[in-house]
């Protein structure tokens, strides 16, 4: 067979057309690469229709890590003892189960082992985070982890409204009367340690404890209870767990930090954002003698309009898929007293919440109102006009709620009387009715005495987005529907 030495097309992309290469030779080759790129194509086609298949097989089989918040498939973690974890080093742990792999993955995804057995309960076994190794509730795959993010600025009272929410959980001072229930705290060690810096401080010494401290570490140590409620004799009780975090207002207000060291605000089913009055001009300047505005505000103050943007910067850019229930929360109400005259209190500082036949709508819609009309009054009006624009693409729906935790106000060491906490379930409670994890009592048209509904699910009309105090004209967020822009002169 001849040699080819002359071609008359360029041999560029096929080497083998080359001075000394026969016909037949480059014929072959050009067969084989024909036949390597069949192969490539199937097998590039058959990884692509996979990945189509288990994302559609694996829908909701997966859930966040509460400590890294990555996403996580709970039968594919590895199974260990949580005495040998706590006592060894992962290098040495022999875990009681391995990581899945291959096809045994796949059943382990659709099909996880659920720890509710003696053999594991003897040996305290426990599903590790493949990404950080933290300790997974037992029952992360069967029950829904519900994430409530508690938000604000520096010094707005955070930690001690938590410190003080903690203790009205345990105490099921939330709970309606006659309302069976059960609420473990699935993390005593996490729990131990923020009653260790926080509650004592607050419910034995009487002193208002330090601040949170900036995060350090991307990882977190949440806070979990296991909540189940029996809302019906004849129906399975309502279970979920109740992950809280306690973070520093810092790694909130500066987007890079809570993008790091905050990401379960992203993905937070529903949002308390803490707003403190002293933070309000208008409010701190008829505030300036008293000792609550010396104690713990050494730091600027963020104006809340700027606060809240922040915060709410890297959800606008996360995109996300569906509004959360969202409770702008007044902390310190106690300082509210000091605003008006004692004939003239607004109503919300009078009455008394009854929680016993379940949240009062009713109470609490007149709240939102009192609320919204107070910071209208003392020039917040384009921090209403903001929330109220992020309404229906964020947040779905808003309320307004004001709460004391410590219901005094600290002297110049920090120091209280005592812990008298005011109102500091109303916003909890809100989000988890709106969640449909908590009963209501249904609002009736006469407003005389609502009866208490079974049923969680219970539709009830939404707070009104048109305010009930007196706006002008040349407002111009008044009447802004969801999802409008506004136009501001």
């Amino acid at each position: 067979m001849l040699a080819l030495t002359i071609w008359p097309e360029p041999v560029l992309g096929r080497p083998w057309l080359q001075r000394g290469v026969s016909a037949h030779q480059a014929h072959s080759y050009e067969t084989e690469q024909c036949h390597m790129s069949l192969r490539q194509i199937l097998r590039e086609a058959t990884g692509f229709l996979g990945s189509k298949l288990s994302t559609l097989l694996y829908h909701g089989r997966s859930v966040l890590c509460p400590s890294c918040c990555e996403r996580i498939y709970p039968g594919a973690c590895a199974i260990v003892s949580l005495a040998e974890l706590q006592s060894q080093s992962l290098a040495t742990l022999v875990p009681l189960r391995e990581s899945p792999r291959g096809l045994r993955r796949f059943f382990s995804i659709l099909f996880p082992t659920s720890l509710m057995s003696e053999q594991f309960t003897r040996k305290q076994a426990v599903r590790i985070c493949p990404h950080c190794q933290y300790p997974l509730p037992y029952n992360i795959e069967r029950t829904r982890q519900v994430t409530i993010a508690i938000i604000g600025d520096v010094s707005s009272g955070k930690s001690v409204y938590i410190a003080v929410l903690l203790r009205l959980l345990e105490q099921g001072a939330f709970l309606p009367r006659d309302l069976p229930a059960k609420l473990p705290c699935l993390t005593p060690e996490a729990r131990e340690r923020y009653e260790r810096d926080y509650g004592k401080p607050l419910f034995i010494d009487r002193m208002v404890p330090r601040g949170t401290p900036r995060a350090i570490d991307t990882t977190h140590q949440p806070i979990i209870y296991e909540i189940g409620l029996r809302l019906e004799p004849d129906l399975p009780p309502v279970r979920f767990n109740l992950v809280i975090y306690d973070t520093s207002g810092e790694d909130y207000v500066i987007q890079a930090r809570q993008v790091q060291y905050a990401p379960y605000v992203l993905n937070a089913d529903a949002i308390i954002f803490m707003l403190d009055p002293v933070a309000i001009p208008q409010m701190r300047a008829s505030l300036p003698n008293d000792p609550h505005f010396r104690y713990g505000h050494n730091l600027a103050l963020g104006h809340p309009l700027d606060s809240f943007s922040k915060i709410v910067q890297p959800l606008v850019q996360a995109r996300a898929r569906r509004p959360r229930p969202l409770a702008i929360t007044l902390s310190k109400a106690d300082l509210l007293k000091k605003l008006r005259p004692v004939g003239q209190q607004y109503g919300f500082l009078k009455r008394a919440p009854d929680y016993s036949g379940g949240l009062d709508l009713n109470d609490l819609a007149s709240v939102d109102q009192e609320v919204r009309q107070l910071l209208y009054e003392y020039d917040l009006g384009r921090f209403l006009a903001t929330v109220e624009f992020y309404q229906g693409q964020l947040f779905a729906p808003v309320c307004y709620t004001a709460v004391s935790a410590l219901g005094y106000t600290p002297d110049e060491q920090g120091s209280i009387p005592t812990v008298s906490p005011w109102r500091c379930l109303d916003p909890f409670l809100w989000v988890l009715h709106e969640l449909g994890l908590l009963p209501a009592r249904a609002r009736s048209a006469s407003g005389l005495g609502p009866a208490l509904h079974g049923s969680a699910t219970v539709q009830t009309p939404a707070f009104p987005l048109t305010p009930a105090y007196p706006v002008t004209p040349a407002t111009p967020w008044q009447g802004a529907q969801p999802g409008q822009r506004l136009n501001w002169p």
